[in-house]
């Protein structure tokens, strides 16, 4: 291969390499919120509950950052819960200032990663955005929540990629505190065994022979000598030989 073929693939690769890297990683959303100390707190929860790899790894996204101030409502929450409510910030889809002043109707839902983890209940993955007056407000879509955030200013724009958007406090879904119930579905029913043998089962005895059979000639097993009260097994005539004989011989004495 010519020295010039080879420069020319060096080159090709290079190129590949560099605008793979510059579409795998369009933003930095550490180092977007590093740019300003305001949110610093913010940006460091975000590392925390690994959500910035999260962002990073997607587009088409706005956050609703909150400033120093703002985080200090989220000092005391687990990890868990802190994760969840901050899920709720990452709406999926570009807003940017200019949109939300243009809302149709005044009011339209956006659907947040926390929607999208699987985790919501009941409308807590979305977020109800109202424009109120001069005001632009945020709050849960689940029914009766307050809408309480107000849009204070732009962060920062990437116009169709991300839009980092304050806040003036975190947005906290009824019942987003506690995890999802677990439900296990019910043990199946034991299936149905015919019951073992006793060891101790005997079996019954066979019914003794009533007189008619006797009677009729029957001729039945003489009993063994520990049976007891058991019937006689000589016939009546028989009986009645024996029983005359000893009379007679009584007699002759």
């Amino acid at each position: 291969m010519s020295l010039r073929a080879l420069a020319s693939c060096i080159l090709f690769v290079a190129l590949v390499s560099l605008f793979s890297s510059n579409f795998s990683n369009a933003f930095n959303i550490t180092k977007i919120l590093s740019n300003t100390s305001d949110f610093g707190s913010f940006n460091n929860l975000l590392t925390q509950t690994g959500l910035a790899e999260t962002i990073n790894s997607r587009s088409s996204l706005t956050i609703l950052a909150l400033d120093n101030g703002a985080v200090g409502s989220l000092q005391g929450k687990s990890k868990d819960e802190v994760q969840r409510i901050l899920m709720n910030h990452v709406i999926l889809d570009y807003i940017d200032q200019n949109k939300l002043k243009n809302l149709p109707n005044k009011t339209t839902t956006m659907t947040t990663l926390l929607q999208a983890s699987g985790v919501a209940q009941q409308g807590q993955g979305f977020l109800n955005v109202t424009v109120s007056g001069n005001d632009i407000l945020f709050g849960s879509e689940v029914k009766d929540s307050p809408l309480a955030a107000r849009f204070v200013k732009s962060v920062y724009a990437e116009p169709y990629n991300i839009s980092v958007l304050q806040i003036s406090q975190s947005i906290v879904a009824p019942g987003i505190s506690a995890p999802a119930p677990y439900t296990t579905l019910p043990p199946p029913p034991p299936s149905k065994k015919a019951p073992a043998p006793s060891p101790m089962t005997r079996k019954a005895p066979p019914p003794a022979p009533t007189k008619g059979e006797e009677d009729s000639g029957n001729t039945a097993a003489a009993p063994g000598p520990a049976d007891s009260g058991a019937p006689c097994a000589l016939g009546s005539g028989a009986a009645v030989a024996v029983l005359m004989g000893l009379v007679l011989n009584f007699v002759g004495l």
